[in-house]
């Protein structure tokens, strides 16, 4: 791999170089120059293409998608990846750095012990809603809110009028809402909340090419933090289909969970440096909310896993490879779609042939059916393993949560795919509480009687040739889902 990216840092040059070159030659009357120098730019961009994509942490079919599109459209793919492609950003990086400098120096990092910890798992979401509420209304100095969706509906709305309410009332309310998660929600439903003084950010926008780093990275967090003291995260963004007074069968199966203690500080400078890329603002201008230290609220000892583009490594996908590689007895992951790594799958396959009680539950079906066939693979294959799949029917269930032999379970916002594990801004939690951690598995233990088992029917049809041809071809796409 350093060799290949040497020849992909060659080929970029050589693009520069080349393009410069061309705009020379253009002028010149010998047109067989001009037509050297642009198959050269051809080629360079047609290298610079398979470098993005050979040094990807993605399925080596991915390469069948881009290599016919780098052999017969080498501009049009450079520049769609130049935009569009890439994992890291080392500009956004030193500024997350910057802003765990400016909270080094104002305290020391928040401890990992003394949390209590709520799950809000009510089969309508409406737990969540109230609890979202309570601490709206409990605030008494900052509210901060991160969300992937922002549905213009009654519970988008009402939320955003409870904030408006708090802002008319002194405290600084800040809601960052990713650009494209929210592309449906109209500037008019945060317009109550700018009158009354609270503060909104789009995160990334990709129209117009504003946003910092590639359009493809996305802030799926789902976060709220009142006043450093109480954090509430987990997969439900803000929106009928998560949460809701009424019962729906419409509604998406998922969960979240309430983390009073030292966490939420740490949650907040999650919040803080994601609000100062979205906005500008310097990290300094929130030097009162970093330097606070909560006391204890409980026993849980809580640790904040927040992966993206902008930090060093992939530390949930290096959580989820310790993990594992570690368990002695059981594993078991919740997700709605479930498209690992090749990595991380290994690891689950070869916990499941050494005997580890291996469980996967996921929906039947779930918001993305191309997911679904992409899956299929890696759920046959878990299958001949030993691992139990059990398939969640009545809803779509949207829940991410693993359980690592009922010591230590891992919540928050993150899919087991590739775009959360590699692309996304997404945050997690590390529980290591006996309390939470039984919780958690008496949810997994309520969503049972309504799975049906992955049965030798299904696993006869996944293996037909249309099935087959199928999955490949969403595999060469998944990367991309």
């Amino acid at each position: 791999m350093p060799a290949f990216r040497g020849y992909g840092r060659l080929a970029l040059r050589a693009t520069f170089a080349l393009g410069a070159a061309a705009v020379v030659v253009v002028g010149d009357a010998t047109g067989w120059l001009h037509l050297r120098a642009a198959l050269a730019i051809d080629w360079a961009c047609g290298l610079y293409v398979l470098y993005r994509i050979g040094s990807a942490r993605v399925s080596p079919l991915y390469l069948l998608l881009w290599g016919p599109l780098a052999w017969f459209l080498p501009k049009s793919s450079a520049l769609v990846l130049y935009l569009f492609g890439g994992r890291k950003h080392a500009a956004l990086a030193e500024a997350k750095r910057e802003v765990n400098r400016v909270a080094w120096s104002l305290a020391e990092p928040p401890e990992t012990q003394g949390n209590a910890v709520r799950l809000l798992g009510d089969r309508h979401g409406r737990d969540t809603l109230e609890a979202l509420r309570a601490e709206i209304l409990a605030a008494r100095r900052r509210i901060h809110v991160a969300t992937y969706i922002l549905s213009p509906d009654e519970v988008g709305r009402e939320i955003v009028s409870l904030l408006a309410r708090r802002a008319r009332e002194g405290v600084e309310v800040r809601l960052l809402v990713d650009a494209v998660g929210s592309w449906g929600t109209p500037l008019i439903v945060c317009r109550p909340l700018l009158r009354a003084g609270g503060c909104v950010a789009r995160f990334n926008p990709t129209l117009p090419l504003q946003g910092k780093g590639s359009a493809n990275w996305r802030n799926h967090r789902k976060l709220a933090v009142f006043d450093g003291r109480v954090a509430i995260i987990g997969g439900q963004n803000l929106g009928l289909a998560y949460m809701g007074e009424r019962p729906s069968n419409r509604r998406f199966r998922d969960c979240s969970f309430r983390l009073e203690g030292p966490v939420a500080g740490a949650l907040e400078r999650v919040f803080i440096a994601d609000w100062c890329q979205a906005t500008e603002e310097p990290a300094r201008r929130f030097a009162d909310p970093l330097r606070e230290r909560q006391v204890a609220a409980g026993a849980a000892r809580v640790e904040v896993v927040a992966t993206g583009p902008d930090v060093a490594g992939d530390p949930l996908w290096e959580t989820y490879a310790r993990f594992f590689a570690t368990a002695t007895s059981s594993i078991t992951v919740v997700t709605p779609y479930f498209v690992p790594d090749r990595r991380l799958f290994g690891l689950l396959d070869d916990a499941a042939r050494r005997g580890r009680r291996v469980r996967l539950v996921i929906p039947r079906r779930s918001d993305h059916r191309l997911l679904d066939f992409a899956r299929r693979w890696y759920l046959r294959t878990l299958h001949e393993a030993g691992a139990e799949i059990l398939f969640f029917k009545p809803d779509v269930l949207h829940a991410k949560l693993v359980v690592i032999d009922g010591a230590a379970a891992v919540i928050g916002s993150a899919n087991l795919d590739m775009r959360s594990l590699f692309l996304n801004y997404e945050i997690a939690a590390v529980l290591r509480d006996p309390a939470a951690v039984r919780a958690i598995e008496d949810y997994v233990a309520g969503l049972e009687p309504d799975c049906a088992r992955y049965s030798e029917d299904l696993y006869r049809r996944s293996r037909t040739w249309q099935g087959r041809m199928g999955e490949r071809l969403s595999r060469i796409l998944e990367p991309l889902l």
